[in-house]
């Protein structure tokens, strides 16, 4: 059983793919797998994978035929075999030891979740993107209550156990919008012990293109669907 298990969701990111993948390949932890899921991408994205994949037997391709983030993570969870699952977009980098240090960090806690910090990079410009700092342990009563309402939404700087995915049947909904919140918080609601790094180890890079630059009615209405979602969970 791997360590971790990486799941990379890949649509329409040629460009970016290479890169992103080198970062994971270069891991410092090298007991992981690599999930490209490709979804109905019309570059050369899926030729792009299967080219990877060739070069290191860490990495599986997956190619579905339906074009949303939540079924391309959903699908990558469903094949995933690691001890802990992770989430990298296919245009962001880590760095080389963003595995080790969020796997040993939970083993050493025992936690479901272990988490980092992050950094937003936008059109040459670095910003902070960090959750609150938190003692690593059990995970409970004002504890729990402090972090829901001031973790940022930045699901990817996360490692979560996959037994406890499956346990509570924890997965991303059909909305396009607040699904990572959505997942996020389902997660963190479940956890009884959670670990923190206090390093940024995730680059989240945002270009024109990206889906969180895109702003339309549509979007808050998937967001308002996505908190009813949480609520019944």
């Amino acid at each position: 059983m791997p360590k971790v298990s990486i799941i990379v969701p890949v649509h329409n990111t040629e460009p970016y793919l290479r890169a992103c993948v080198d970062s994971l390949l270069g891991q410092t932890l090298s007991d992981i797998e690599i999930v490209l899921v490709e979804n109905c991408s019309t570059d050369n994205s899926l030729a792009l994978c299967y080219e990877l994949a060739k070069s290191d037997s860490r990495i599986k391709v997956l190619s579905i035929d339906k074009a949303d983030l939540s079924t391309a993570r959903n699908e990558g969870v469903k094949v995933a075999t690691g001890e802990y699952v992770a989430f990298v977009d296919s245009d962001d980098v880590v760095e080389t030891d963003f595995c080790e240090q969020l796997y040993t960090a939970a083993k050493t806690h025992d936690a479901d979740l272990a988490y980092c910090q992050a950094l937003l990079v936008k059109k040459g410009q670095t910003v902070a993107l960090d959750n609150p700092v938190i003692e690593s342990g059990m995970f409970s009563g004002k504890k729990r209550s402090f972090f829901l309402t001031h973790y940022t939404t930045l699901f990817v700087s996360f490692i979560y156990r996959r037994v406890l995915l499956e346990k509570y049947a924890i997965s991303f909904p059909s909305t396009r919008s607040a699904e990572d919140s959505y997942f996020l918080t389902c997660a963190l609601l479940a956890t009884k012990r959670i670990a923190c790094i206090d390093k940024p180890l995730y680059n989240y890079l945002v270009h024109d293109e990206s889906l969180s630059e895109m702003r339309n009615p549509k979007r808050y209405q998937d967001k308002i669907q996505s908190f009813d979602l949480l609520m019944q969970f």
